[in-house]
């Protein structure tokens, strides 16, 4: 980082990022408990894991920059998030048989979704914000994760509103 006083602006929106992914398990946890059907559950539950991921990530970050005052961060590595939504997409495709959506799944997936969507706009802002390099690196690996999520949710959404659209843009090759 340029000076070693601007470590303490790029910790407190990393602590309200922290309360962000923490808030989104527990939405996840909470729509996993409630939902009925298999894929909602699945869904919900693997994307309460990667916020168990992201909550380790930001606060390896955190502590990195907090414990070097800004002078040692942490590499923010390179996102998977394509190959993860790929994966995530072949097992959709395995539940055609046991599918059976319902109006509270695509209720649940659109309220994932605006809270996805806000995550993703405040890792953006907060890119934009900041000066270090490597400190936009983290945030823009937080933004491809949550658009990971984003578009894991969009194909859910296809999926139980026209299982028979969504099938034809993923064929299998």
């Amino acid at each position: 980082m340029p000076q070693t006083t601007d470590f303490k602006q790029v910790l407190e929106p990393l602590r309200i990022a922290l309360k962000l992914e923490q808030e989104g398990k527990q939405f996840f946890l909470d729509a996993a408990g409630s939902t009925h059907s298999k894929l909602a559950r699945q869904t919900f539950e693997f994307l309460a894991k990667e916020e168990d991921k992201h909550i380790e990530h930001i606060q390896r970050m955190y502590e990195s920059i907090e414990g070097s005052q800004g002078r040692d961060l942490l590499d923010a590595g390179v996102s998977d998030a394509d190959r993860k939504l790929a994966a995530f997409n072949e097992r959709l495709a395995d539940l055609r048989d046991e599918f059976k959506g319902n109006d509270d799944d695509i209720t649940a997936y659109n309220m994932a979704l605006k809270f996805e969507n806000g995550a993703e706009e405040f890792y953006e802002e907060k890119m934009d914000e900041c000066e270090d390099p490597r400190v936009k690196k983290f945030y823009k690996w937080l933004i491809e994760e949550e658009t990971m999520h984003s578009r894991l949710l969009k194909s859910c959404l296809k999926f139980v509103e026209d299982p028979a659209v969504w099938f034809k843009s993923h064929k299998r090759g």
